[in-house]
């Protein structure tokens, strides 16, 4: 499809006097593709903030992109908390092309509006949740992370805390859309940054967030006996490599960095996707696990607030979803806490509607944990621990299966070094005093509740694509709906796109199986995809993972998929 270079808003960009030169050169060269992808779309906020393409034009993120939201934000600030605007705001970044620059004209847009403004020291990276943390430390009225997460190196993103450390809620990403969408000329935008509002992040507000991670452990004293665990660790040239190995060796594990992933850059060369759940992640760490014998790979992914890990079982290397590192954490924390006494009154868990049933029935059945489920995104979850307090619970864990893990709530999103520190005193735990790998440790828990195989098929499409190709498949999926399944009889369906469960909203459907199993699809919040999520429940692995493999391609057949 060719694009109309008569186009008003492309006009605008590239005889705009003051654009910067790399966007200049970049739309010069650009594709018809590419030019409709940065002109014919929006980019708008989703699970996790907003998230797009590098490059030039509205549709892709960039300098314009900072500061149009950097402005909305400052507008919602000032109403919020006209009073409070010296309590200021906490910025950092993550590894990204021009995350540190982007990181950098946030402060300076911000103070421009009298808003106090925080960065770490030298502007350097630093991991998504210790901004989360940071944030409600420091009392300060929002948090600012310019990150993609793990999404491809192309990306890069803005992500925004309330002061509590928790994403923003629709109410107010609402009202920072409806800002953006005032600004008229973002191109011509000018403003004078007051750098008196600018200050750092004192290193105490650091070591406080190191010290609430070393008090995770249940076994703080044995460090000699740590030693037996030899972990290879990834941070897939991203922000962990200052924390998470560091941590690991000062409380006694043998740490092997993967060198090649050990230092900031923002290509992934070395990586290829930084996606803990993808394959290319997995390459060079595997390789190390294997020079090195060692007994648990963790990787991080670039901003820290995922957790990836493999577990050597019977001389072969398995790999866990997050599906299945969910429910040990939480079958780890729990039993301890329940050894120690130290599990709270009312306990509380929470996970999303698309992660697997595995989890809660461990907190729930075996430790009388109530189980609060959410949409899909760690905003949903920060906002009901915020309820705790009203309604009598006390945190004990959240998570969603894409990764995403919290032990303590100090941090209101995903904490990829918390569990790092986790799985590894849990896997110490099963060498040490059961003779057991985490692997023979999830073999128990299958054994008590019932083996749960699950997978996550992703239908990935171009940016621009999305509406066209996938937006369809949900419609289809909505107006037929499904009686059977591989011979399965449907016995329930869900329908999220009105709100359920005292959740609003959200284009999400969930279909159960009279055995147990069940499997949902909504497209992605952050990413040009659909996901599909099955969780099948069978006698054993073999058989579910056939079982699922058989209603996969029976779903494909039901809504013509041709892939």
């Amino acid at each position: 499809m060719n694009f109309d270079k008569k186009n008003k808003d492309f006009l605008e960009w590239i005889n705009n006097p003051s654009l910067d030169q790399e966007l200049k050169n970049l739309l010069q060269n650009a594709t018809n593709e590419e030019l409709n992808a940065a002109f014919n779309l929006e980019l708008e906020f989703g699970t996790a903030g907003i998230r797009g393409v590098l490059g030039a034009g509205p549709g892709r993120f960039n300098s314009y992109t900072i500061k149009k939201v950097t402005i909305a934000l400052s507008k919602l600030l000032i109403q919020k908390y006209p009073n409070r605007l010296n309590d200021g705001v906490v910025i950092g970044h993550d590894n990204r092309h021009n995350s540190k620059s982007f990181a950098q004209l946030v402060a300076d847009v911000l103070t421009s509006f009298g808003i106090k403004a925080y960065l770490f020291k030298n502007n350097e990276m630093k991991p998504t949740p210790l901004v989360s943390y940071a944030t409600k430390k420091l009392n300060a009225i929002a948090g600012v992370v310019i990150t993609a997460s793990h999404n491809p190196a192309e990306y890069n993103g803005y992500k925004i805390y309330d002061p509590f450390g928790c994403q923003l809620m629709p109410e107010d990403t609402d009202v920072i859309a409806m800002e953006m969408d005032k600004i008229a000329d973002i191109l011509n935008w000018t403003f004078e940054k007051n750098d008196a509002l600018l200050t750092i992040v004192n290193d105490q507000v650091i070591d406080d967030y190191e010290k609430m991670i070393a008090d995770l452990q249940f076994y703080p004293n044995e460090v000699a006996s740590k030693k037996a665990v030899k972990i290879i660790f990834s941070a897939v040239n991203g922000t962990g490599t200052e924390f998470t190995p560091v941590l690991l060796k000062k409380f006694g594990y043998d740490v092997i960095e993967v060198e090649e992933h050990a230092f900031e850059d923002e290509t992934f060369k070395n990586v290829g996707n930084p996606n803990p759940e993808f394959e290319p992640a997995w390459i060079i760490p595997l390789e190390y696990a294997k020079k090195h014998d060692a007994d648990i790979i963790i990787i991080n992914d670039p901003d820290a607030d995922r957790i990836g890990i493999a577990i050597k079982h019977d001389g072969q290397w398995v790999r866990l979803n997050g599906n299945e590192t969910g429910p040990l954490l939480i079958q780890w924390k729990l039993s301890q806490q329940a050894k120690f006494d130290k599990l709270p009154k009312n306990p509380a868990l929470y996970s999303s509607f698309v992660t697997s049933d595995l989890g809660d029935r461990i907190a729930h059945e075996t430790y009388g944990t109530k189980i609060i489920k959410t949409l899909t995104g760690f905003k949903w979850m920060g906002d009901e621990i915020a309820k705790e307090a009203e309604r009598g619970l006390n945190f004990v864990f959240a998570y969603e299966e894409s990764f995403g893990y919290v032990l303590d709530a100090s941090t209101r999103d995903k904490d990829g070094i918390q569990a790092s520190i986790v799985i590894a005193e849990a896997c110490w735990y099963a060498k040490t005093k059961q003779n057991k790998t985490l692997i023979d440790v999830l073999n128990d828990i299958y054994d008590q509740y019932g083996f749960y195989f699950t997978d996550t098929v992703n239908l990935n499409v171009k940016p621009e694509e999305k509406a066209i190709k996938l937006d369809p498949i949900m419609d289809k999926l909505r107006a037929n709906g499904l009686k059977e399944l591989n011979n399965l009889k449907v016995v329930n369906s869900e329908d999220y796109i009105n709100g359920l469960h005292n959740m609003p909203g959200q284009n999400l459907m969930k279909f159960y199986f009279e055995d147990g199993s069940w499997f949902a699809a909504r497209p992605s919040g952050t990413e040009p995809k659909l996901k599909i999520y099955f969780v099948v429940v069978d006698k054993n692995q073999q058989q579910a993972q056939n079982k699922q493999t058989k209603m996969w391609n029976a779903l494909k057949e039901a809504l013509s998929l041709d892939i």
